[in-house]
């Protein structure tokens, strides 16, 4: 009995834990994009966004769940205008944690080769709530298909960026 409450604590504690992570998300003003060394510097990304990357592979069904937040930041989105919301944030950190997503297949709309490129991608999320609340029953039915056959390796190159610093 005590073993099995101290396990239940334990799995409550990991799930209050990325909770209040992700809580945080709402709050980031700078997103990883383009800086030259340190995390805090403009164009790295705030130590929240990073803080949740730490949680790995067991972050990322609790990151799954936000996809469909429309809260807005105060993150501004390079290049293609407009506001990071915590659904934005939160994709964008499953991107960091496994590499190599089909984002544009999940999203059911093809990247814009001939026009802006990856603005496909937020023109179509920014279009409907429905556009969201698709791609994160798509994303969370890939990853459930996945999870158990992805390889997970230590690695310090950064996904979503060009920043030159240890992964988290």
């Amino acid at each position: 009995l005590i073993i099995i409450f101290s396990l239940i604590s334990f799995v409550q504690f990991g799930q209050d834990t990325y909770d209040i992570k992700i809580s945080k998300l709402k709050n980031i003003t700078d997103m990883p994009y383009i800086c030259r060394d340190t995390i805090g510097e403009v164009g790295c990304g705030q130590d929240e966004f990073w803080d949740v990357i730490k949680g790995k592979k067991e972050i990322i069904p609790f990151l799954i769940e936000t996809l469909d937040d429309t809260t807005k930041t105060s993150a501004y989105v390079p290049n293609f205008g407009g506001y990071w919301t915590v659904a934005d944030i939160s994709f964008q950190a499953i991107n960091e944690i496994i590499k190599d997503i089909p984002t544009f297949d999940l999203l059911g709309v093809a990247f814009d080769s001939e026009g802006c490129g990856y603005c496909s991608y937020w023109n179509h999320l920014r279009k409907d709530i429905n556009n969201r609340i698709a791609f994160k029953k798509n994303v969370s039915d890939w990853y459930d298909g996945i999870k158990d056959k992805l390889k997970w390796v230590k690695s310090d190159e950064t996904l979503t960026c060009d920043c030159k610093f240890d992964h988290p």
